[in-house]
């Protein structure tokens, strides 16, 4: 269902309100640190083994939605220190500190298995609630990415079972109980009935900046559900302003609302928050939420990405079969000792593979790299592009209309489309200076003083310099070189030729010191 933001005052304004706190993240941040020191000065200075310990769970919940390493460090330093104390509440609170590390990080098995081994027998009241609300939250979660049957049912099943246990430890109609019943009927998809139980959470002016942000992304989840963008909209980037100013990194609302502005065409704000969901996951350390974010931004360069796919899989298989090779010549050798000679041959041919295939996946992460810096590009070429055609459809069939061709043979010059292609080069240029920006000081290093050339744009490349960046991208055919830079491909083979001729290192040696780059 399709909405136009201008005809929304209301969601335009809330954009401003997300944009404006993206701006001030890094201030946030800074406050996020300061308390996190304050918090590390209160734990070297704790005079009791009871204060330290309360000193690292609440370093704990510091780190809790900032970065799973710290979190999971003090939660297994509140667990180290819980059982030297011998104190059974501690110990389980440090534990479900664990758990909740590793499902806010995607580590879902390591996660049940932390639960299941968590010793219940001697807690009070307050901590069985914990341990239940974390082992509801680790069922309630895992739901979301076992789409598969029956499983995703069984874990909801299990999940509204451990909500019937909660509600012993719960005061009816709070507030915890409502975001606890709330989630639960979002998992069973019941989102009109889960709706008013989250606007009763949000009616609480006690709840914490962390807290409503969960509230309202929830929210935003159900009208999406329901097809109610412009809502959906709002509330996401409600949640996302929460986690900005409470400085969590581990959150889904802002890719949502990227997805969400993406699908109706607002690219520019979709990158920026797509990009910035991404930077905060990276931080996190959370996996799924890397998962969900790739899968929103689009595939650049496909038939770049299926080369280095290919050469992948050919590598695995060679790979497998120096294997294989290996072992026949290891049973071999138990028989036969003149099979030693093969057999060291083998060794030196996986280790030869193994070097290969480490070149790959450095290649692969380049690729990775380049598909990154290229996103923002595309989308915005893209769009240039379909607008100039727009435009020139428009134009051709005016004037065929009117019948001037000849004013039409003048328009479609020669000229346009050498200064498209000018501009098409400059971006080029640009983008890949970008991702190698000491390209051209690297590059004028393999001639003398009098061979070597800058460019008056310290953005620019020269027309050699740009035949030798396409090679530093992994496009060595010639044919497709000059496909790009419109030469023949006799006239890029006597660049190539003249360049190499003139560089201080041998000509077999030149494009490896280019790939070095």
């Amino acid at each position: 269902m399709g909405f136009d933001l201008s005809c929304h005052a209301e969601a335009s304004e809330v954009l401003q309100r997300l944009d404006d706190a993206l701006s001030s993240a890094g201030n946030f941040d800074a406050e996020k640190s300061s308390q996190i020191k304050h918090l590390h000065e209160i734990a070297s200075s704790a005079r009791s083994e009871k204060d330290r310990y309360k000193a690292y769970i609440e370093l704990y919940e510091a780190y809790e939605s900032y970065k799973y390493d710290s979190a999971s460090v003090y939660a297994d330093k509140a667990m180290s220190l819980a059982r030297h104390i011998g104190n059974a509440d501690f110990m389980v609170e440090a534990a479900c500190a664990k758990v909740f590390c590793l499902l806010s990080a995607g580590l879902y098995k390591e996660a049940f298995d932390e639960v299941e081994q968590v010793d219940i027998s001697n807690a009070s009241s307050p901590y069985l609630y914990k341990y239940y609300f974390v082992k509801w939250r680790l069922l309630a979660d895992i739901s979301d990415y076992s789409r598969a049957e029956p499983y995703m049912s069984q874990y909801i099943q299990q999940s509204r079972i451990l909500v019937d246990t909660l509600r012993h430890y719960m005061r009816p109609k709070s507030t915890q109980w409502n975001y606890i019943i709330g989630m639960q009927l979002m998992k069973e998809r019941k989102c009109r009935e889960s709706e008013s139980y989250f606007l009763k959470v949000l009616s609480d002016k006690h709840i914490s900046m962390h807290e409503r942000a969960i509230s309202t992304s929830c929210l935003g989840y159900l009208y999406k559900l329901r097809g109610d963008t412009v809502k959906a909209l709002r509330y996401l980037a409600e949640a996302a302003i929460c986690d900005i100013k409470s400085s969590t990194k581990e959150t889904t609302a802002l890719r949502q609302v990227g997805a969400l502005l993406f699908a109706q065409g607002d690219v520019e704000h979709a990158i920026n928050y797509v990009q910035k969901a991404l930077d905060d996951a990276n931080f996190y350390n959370a996996r799924q939420r890397k998962i969900e974010i790739g899968g929103v931004l689009p595939v650049i360069e496909q038939s770049r990405y299926k080369d280095m796919r290919a050469q992948r899989n050919v590598m695995i298989l060679c790979i497998v079969m120096a294997f294989a090779l290996l072992g026949v010549f290891v049973v071999s050798s138990l028989f036969i000792k003149k099979q030693m000679r093969k057999l060291r041959l083998a060794t030196r041919i996986i280790q030869e593979r193994n070097q290969k295939l480490e070149q790959a996946n450095a290649q692969l992460s380049e690729a990775n790299k380049i598909k990154t810096e290229y996103i923002g590009k595309s989308f915005y070429q893209s769009a240039g592009y379909f607008e100039k055609i727009e435009k020139l459809y428009r134009l051709v069939d005016r004037k065929l209309s009117a019948r001037q061709y000849d004013d039409l043979r003048r328009t479609l010059s020669e000229r346009s489309l050498m200064e498209e292609r000018k501009d098409m080069y400059a971006d080029f240029d640009e983008t890949f200076l970008r991702l190698f920006p000491s390209f051209i000081e690297k590059y004028n290093e393999l001639f003398n003083e009098k061979d070597r050339k800058t460019p008056s744009d310290t953005m620019a490349l020269s027309n050699e310099m740009r035949i030798f960046a396409l090679i530093r991208l992994g496009i060595t055919d010639s044919e497709r070189i000059a496909l790009f830079l419109n030469y023949s491909v006799n006239t890029i083979n006597t660049y190539k030729t003249r360049v190499k001729n003139k560089s201080l290192v041998n000509n077999d040696e030149f494009e490896q010191h280019i790939m070095a780059i």
